[in-house]
């Protein structure tokens, strides 16, 4: 029950944060810093960042998830931490659409290097992806083999979560601070899970 009352609260926080950001002079930095990035594209990086986006797009964390929470069951043999992965990654994807669905923030006016069919901003559900999912795996991995995996598939998520932002930014879908956001977001909603699940508690 705890793990669901954090959800609002978390939703509620993004709302006022995201609002404040839109209306101080941190929208102004934000315009700026896409614009250079926009302005200093170059194809080798438009080809990396494309692959870099994929880390964390709906289909490819759908399939890696779905993965993950199989094959946790059969390790482990038992259910704490599959349901413990599928909490995570939900839940966010939960908070995600709630809040980009509050805060309502246009997306930079740039060219952009794909299609996509969102239209809010903030925060970048992208980046909370990346952050939820490879940290899941991580944690699982750890319930499994022992917390000395931890720490380097850990810096792995890290890795993964900022190559994922920057692509993000660098192809014109967020500000630098809608990734931050996504990025609390996900380290946030992930503490509470792991907290309130414990999956690395033997079942």
């Amino acid at each position: 029950m705890s793990l669901l009352a954090a959800i609002p609260v978390i939703i509620g926080a993004t709302w006022m944060i995201g609002v404040l950001i839109i209306h101080s002079r941190l929208d102004d930095w934000d315009l700026s810093a896409v614009r250079w990035l926009a302005d200093h594209r170059t194809p080798w990086i438009n080809t990396a960042t494309e692959w870099g986006t994929w880390l964390a797009e709906t289909i490819p964390v759908i399939v890696i998830l779905l993965a993950a929470i199989i094959i946790a069951r059969r390790r482990t043999g038992g259910w704490r931490t599959s349901v413990f992965m599928a909490a995570v990654v939900g839940g966010e994807k939960l908070i995600y659409i709630a809040s980009s669905t509050l805060v309502a923030r246009a997306r930079p006016p740039l060219p952009t290097l794909d299609d996509t069919y969102a239209t809010s901003s903030f925060p970048s559900g992208h980046v909370g992806s990346a952050v939820t999912l490879y940290a899941a795996i991580a944690i699982a991995v750890a319930a499994w083999r022992g917390r000395t995996f931890l720490i380097a598939l850990m810096s792995v998520t890290v890795l993964f979560t900022c190559i994922v932002g920057f692509s993000r930014m660098y192809r014109g879908f967020h500000y630098p601070s809608d990734v931050v956001a996504g990025l609390l977001i996900g380290v946030g909603w992930t503490w509470v899970a792991y907290r309130v699940i414990r999956p690395l508690r033997h079942e």
